[in-house]
C-alpha cells in the first residue's frame, strides 16, 4: 500500500493510505516513533506491522518502506528466513543440573506478571537476556513481557530476541529448510479464492512476515497436522464450505461424500505447487523442527525457558517444546487447563497437565480481578462441571478481598407486578434490557461477550440503534470510544473489566456453552465488579 498522509486528534494517530485509513492510540507506548516513521515514508510504498490479535484493517504497530511488487509475480519473490546463528540464540551447551516447573494461573491471578518477574530476576542477577527464551501464544503478549523487563532494567529491547511465539522461533531456527516462505502472491497464484491474513512474527521486521491462508481445506489440514492426526476431519460448516470451495476449484458439482477425495486432490496440488517453487508455509516450518530428523545442534540451549499459555499449544507444538526443554537448564511452563478453549483449533491441554516436571506444581493463590460474590457464583455453577473432566488439575485459590465491592451477578430483573401469593416476580435478563443498562452506564467500561460472531453482531446492531459508540471485532463503531467492547469469548480471553456481560440468545450460542464448560468459565471470569447474564 502507499502512505499518503498522517494526522491526529486528541486520541489517535491516523495513517492515511491508498487502501484506507489505519490508526494507533496516542496512549500506545510506541506512538511517537511510529509517527516519525510514517511521516518520513509519506509517498512511498509501505508494509505495516499488526502482530498478534491486532486487526490489520484498523491498527498500525510499525511500518517500513518496501519496493513496489511487480505486476507479474515471480516465484523468487519469497522471503527466505536465515538459518539459526549464535547471535540469535545460544547453541551447543549442556547443563550439569536441570529443573522443570509447572505454574497454574487461575483467572486474574497475575500469571504473566509472575513469569515476567522470574525472567527479570534472572537477568538482574546476571543472566544475559539472549539466554532467556520466553514464548507466548501471541507476539503482542511476548512483546509486552519484553518491554516491561527492558524498561525496568534499562536494557535495549533488541537484546530480547527470544521473546516471541514458537512459530517465530522455529522460523529463525531454519524450519523453512532454505525455502521461501509463502506470501499472499503465491497463494493467489495457486488458488485465487484463498483468503489471506498477514501476520508479522516480529513487529517492524519485514523478513518476519508470514501469511496464513484462509481456506476450509487448508484450515482442516492445518488442524490435522497440529493434532498429529492422519486425515483431516470435515463436518458441519467446514464440510459445507469445503464442498463449495472444492466444487468451484475443480469446476464441478460435488456431494458431501466427495469432499474427502477432492480435498486430498486439492491438498496434493497445493503441496506440489510449493515443492515446484521451493516454498514453505506456516505448518511446514514447525513440522520440520518437530521432525526427529531436524539437526539436534540447531536446537537452542536456553538457560531459562518460559512457555506461557501452554494449555493452548497443539500436540505438534509440544513436540517442539519437548526438544527445547531437553536442552534448557530451567524450564517453566505456565497456563490453566480450566481456560483451555482452543481445542477446536488443535490445542492439546492434556499435554500441559501431563508434562513431566522435577518440582511440585505451583498454583497462584489469589485473583486480583474477581470479587467474592462472583467467585462464589462460579464455584457453585461451573467448577463442579469442570471437576468432571478427566485429568483436570484441582486448584485452590481465593478471590480478591475488596471491602468496597463484593461483586454482583445480575441474571434477572424484578417486575412491578406480583404473583398470586403477593410475592414480587422476576424475569430473566433479556438482550434488550441489557442494552438499556449499558446505555444508562455508557461512560463506564464494558466487555460484552457472546460465543458466536453472529450474536456479537446483534449486540453491536443494538448498541448502534441506541447511538452508543463501541468497539466490535476490533473495529470502532459510531466513533472512537472503546470503553464498551463487544467480543467473542475466544477473543476476550485475558481481558478483565468492571462490567462484563455474557449474551447467549441463539442455538449456536447454547451449543457452544453446553458443549464445553470451559468456554462459559472463561466468559464468567472476566468481571471485576458486575457480571450480567442475558439469555433471551
Amino acid at each position: 500500500m502507499k502512505l499518503i498522509d498522517v494526522s491526529k486528534d486528541l486520541r489517535y494517530l491516523y495513517i492515511h493510505t491508498d487502501e484506507g485509513t489505519r490508526k494507533q492510540s496516542l496512549a500506545w507506548r510506541g506512538v511517537e516513533q511510529l509517527e516519525q516513521k510514517c511521516r518520513s515514508l509519506i509517498g512511498q510504498e509501505i508494509r505495516h506491522a499488526t502482530s498478534g490479535s491486532w486487526d490489520k484493517e484498523v491498527w498500525f504497530q510499525d511500518v517500513m518502506s518496501v519496493k513496489p511488487a511487480s505486476a507479474a509475480v515471480a516465484m523468487n519473490t519469497a522471503i527466505t528466513a536465515p538459518l539459526a546463528s549464535p547471535s540469535q540464540f545460544p547453541l551447543n551447551r549442556t547443563w550439569s543440573t536441570k529443573s522443570v516447573r509447572r505454574i497454574f494461573g487461575p483467572p486474574g491471578t497475575g500469571k504473566t506478571t509472575s513469569l515476567v518477574n522470574i525472567a527479570k530476576t534472572a537477568i538482574a542477577a546476571g543472566m544475559p537476556p539472549e539466554d532467556v527464551g520466553y514464548f507466548a501464544f501471541t507476539n503482542v503478549a511476548a512483546d509486552e513481557a519484553r518491554d516491561r523487563i527492558a524498561k525496568d532494567l534499562d536494557l535495549e529491547p533488541n537484546r530480547f530476541a527470544n521473546f516471541s511465539t514458537l512459530h517465530s522461533l522455529t522460523t529463525r531456527m531454519g524450519g523453512n529448510e532454505g525455502k521461501g516462505l509463502c506470501q499472499k502472491e503465491h497463494f493467489k497464484v495457486f488458488d485465487p479464492s484463498i483468503g489471506i491474513r498477514e501476520e508479522w512474527l516480529r513487529a517492524g521486521d519485514a523478513s518476519s512476515v508470514v501469511v496464513r491462508p484462509e481456506h476450509p481445506v487448508l484450515s482442516e489440514y492445518s488442524i490435522m497436522f497440529n493434532r498429529k492426526h492422519k486425515v483431516p476431519s470435515f463436518s458441519g460448516k467446514s464440510l459445507e464450505t469445503a464442498k463449495q470451495c472444492l466444487g468451484q476449484y475443480f469446476g464441478q458439482s460435488l456431494d458431501e461424500e466427495d469432499v474427502h477425495e477432492y480435498a486430498e486432490k486439492y491438498f496434493g496440488a497445493y503441496q506440489a505447487f510449493k515443492h515446484g517453487n521451493r516454498l514453505a508455509d506456516f505448518n511446514d516450518v514447525i513440522l520440520s523442527v518437530a521432525n526427529d530428523a531436524f539437526p539436534a545442534d540447531r536446537i537452542p540451549t536456553f538457560e531459562l525457558l518460559i512457555i506461557d499459555e501452554a494449555q493452548d499449544l497443539s500436540a505438534l507444538q509440544w513436540d517442539v517444546v519437548n526438544k527445547l526443554a531437553d536442552k534448557a537448564r530451567t524450564t517453566i511452563i505456565a497456563g490453566d487447563d480450566d481456560q483451555a478453549i482452543m481445542e477446536g483449533f488443535g490445542a492439546a491441554p492434556h499435554l500441559f497437565n501431563a508434562f513431566p516436571t522435577t518440582e511440585p506444581d505451583q498454583v497462584l493463590p489469589v485473583s486480583y480481578r474477581l470479587p467474592k460474590n462472583i467467585k462464589n457464583f462460579i464455584d457453585k455453577a461451573i467448577v463442579p462441571i469442570l471437576a468432571q473432566r478427566v485429568g483436570r488439575k484441582d486448584k485452590q485459590w481465593s478471590e480478591h478481598m475488596d471491602e468496597q465491592h463484593g461483586g454482583e451477578v445480575i441474571q434477572s430483573i424484578q417486575l412491578p407486578v406480583k404473583d398470586a401469593s403477593g410475592k414480587s416476580t422476576r424475569e430473566s435478563l433479556s438482550l434488550k434490557r441489557l442494552l438499556r443498562m449499558v446505555e444508562a452506564a455508557k461512560n463506564e467500561e464494558w466487555l460484552i461477550m457472546a460465543p458466536t460472531r453472529a450474536t456479537c453482531d446483534m449486540v453491536s446492531a443494538g448498541l448502534a440503534a441506541l447511538q452508543i459508540p463501541h468497539f466490535c471485532h476490533r473495529k470502532d463503531v459510531l466513533g472512537t470510544d472503546s470503553k464498551i467492547q463487544v467480543q467473542t469469548i475466544h477473543t476476550s480471553k485475558g481481558m478483565g473489566m468492571d462490567n462484563t456481560a455474557l449474551v447467549s440468545i441463539s442455538r449456536g450460542d447454547s451449543y457452544l456453552l453446553n458443549h464445553d464448560a470451559r468456554l462459559l468459565y472463561v466468559a464468567l471470569t472476566r468481571s471485576k465488579k458486575r457480571l450480567y447474564i442475558a439469555n433471551r
